[in-house]
């Protein structure tokens, strides 16, 4: 016997994202962090063979980089691979803007895309250069980076954690959960300003937090016009990728 189901209601959505649940997913991206830190420093202790304290290991630049990149790549693998399990639900993937491109032209989204991104670089160049000159932003990283060997595969290595892996995990994260949670809250200014504020602050570094705030201002306008996660990731891959090769 056929049934009609043309009339049958269609069920309710879930309430996604959340605004608790992405802070959850934020507390949780730093618990990796720290555990990941934690492992790469026992990792470089147990391979020492000098006899050296934990902290003189720790201040070993040269002996914690590459634990510390290989530990950070792989605590982001497990919170990609957990956003995978719970982005694949209804059509939690589509709700955020994963599953399309910008509602706007091409020629319109790259314009858009470069005239935000040049303008964060812009506020980033007069702020390190004039308002904090002796202190470099994000310094304890760049040291970081260059006491890695430089090897053809730690640079790629790199590369992929800097140029690929984290601008796919901070747009899913800050822009596709926390930013869409906060403006079910608040005015679309007061969300993306609350994002990006959450965005620089898990960073860690005060010195860079109006830098790493600019530029999630930047990235929180771009994903509001274009309505595209897609379209962030590219452009936040592309952002760091020329970051890091020009540096």
């Amino acid at each position: 016997m056929m049934t009609d189901t043309a009339n049958e209601p269609t069920p309710p959505q879930d309430d996604f994202p959340t605004l608790w649940g992405s802070l959850g997913w934020v507390a949780l991206f730093l618990v990796l962090q720290i555990i990941a830190g934690v492992a790469a420093l026992g990792i470089a202790i147990g391979l020492d063979q000098s006899g050296r304290s934990a902290m003189e290991v720790a201040r070993d630049l040269g002996f914690v980089a590459m634990p510390t990149v290989l530990s950070l790549i792989a605590s982001s693998l497990v919170m990609l691979g957990l956003f995978w399990l719970h982005l694949g639900k209804e059509d939690r993937a589509a709700r955020i803007g994963l599953m399309r491109w910008s509602r706007l032209s091409p020629l319109h989204t790259i314009l858009l895309a470069v005239g935000l991104i040049a303008l964060g670089l812009a506020f980033n160049y007069l702020y390190a250069n004039y308002v904090i000159p002796d202190i470099k932003v994000q310094e304890s990283l760049r040291k970081m980076f260059a006491a890695l060997p430089a090897t053809g595969l730690n640079k790629a290595m790199l590369f992929i954690a800097v140029a690929g892996i984290a601008p796919l995990l901070e747009e899913l994260l800050f822009r596709g959960f926390v930013q869409n949670a906060l403006a079910e809250k608040l005015p679309i200014w007061g969300a993306i300003l609350g994002a990006s504020a959450i965005f620089a602050a898990v960073h860690m570094d005060y010195h860079a937090f109006p830098a790493l705030m600019a530029m999630g201002v930047v990235f929180g306008l771009l994903y509001h016009k274009t309505g595209s996660l897609r379209v962030n990731i590219v452009a936040h891959m592309i952002n760091n990728g020329a970051a890091l090769l020009l540096t």
